[in-house]
């Protein structure tokens, strides 16, 4: 009788076993596929040209580099075979950057933040490494020192504009997976931007700011 039973009992916990591992296999497909959203974690150094003081030759305006944190959110809006669209908004601060200038009008640093939301193409999105590029424009905030070079207080304080962005980078999948998988990322953008206050002339109203960073991508 035992035998008996343990045949009759035995069909049924298999059964029970492989639709479990089944409904498990089928939760992690899905789980995968609809994995559209990133949050991206990224450390970097923006990088200013400097400016020339319009009407003096010798005249110039210098910036320093400034450590830069970036929090990027992306959607994925459609997917192909090679190719996958998606809308993304990167949001970048940068604490400091210092600036040298013949000027002592000029304020003697500033910080500012960016947030362009724009379109990016990934090539290749199923493969190990996907190349990507992004374009975007939306809005810059500057705030400038207290002081001026000379010491003296500045009185012209925060300034804002438009921004446009275009930038690239790659994309490498790993196996490491902390509640959600975990892929690495670099690149550069380019942050076409409104300027600072700089209290002197710099002629045209515009800047670039460049931006390389890297860091870690959650997939969600």
């Amino acid at each position: 009788m035992d035998i008996k039973g343990t045949e009759e009992t035995g069909l049924p916990r298999k059964t029970m076993v492989t639709i479990a591992c089944v409904v498990l296999a089928l939760f992690q497909a899905h789980a995968q596929a609809n994995r559209k959203n990133e949050i991206g974690l990224l450390l970097g150094a923006t990088v200013t040209p400097g400016l020339e003081i319009a009407g003096s030759s010798s005249s110039s305006l210098r910036i320093g580099s400034g450590i830069t944190f970036q929090l990027t959110y992306a959607r994925q809006l459609a997917t192909a075979r090679s190719v996958a669209l998606y809308f993304e908004v990167p949001a970048l601060a940068i604490p400091l950057q210092n600036i040298t200038a013949s000027s002592g009008a000029v304020p003697a640093n500033y910080d500012s933040f960016f947030v362009t939301p724009g379109l990016r193409v990934k090539v290749a999105p199923s493969a190990r490494v996907s190349p990507w590029f992004s374009a975007g424009g939306g809005y810059a905030l500057f705030d400038e020192s207290a002081n001026r070079i000379d010491g003296t207080h500045n009185t012209t304080r925060g300034t804002s504009g438009g921004a446009v962005q275009f930038g690239g980078g790659v994309d490498v999948r790993t196996p490491i997976k902390v509640l959600f998988p975990i892929g690495l990322r670099a690149e550069v953008r380019d942050l076409y931007t409104a300027k600072p206050n700089y209290n002197v002339s710099t002629g045209g109203g515009f800047q670039h700011n460049v931006v390389l960073s890297g860091g870690i991508i959650l997939h969600f």
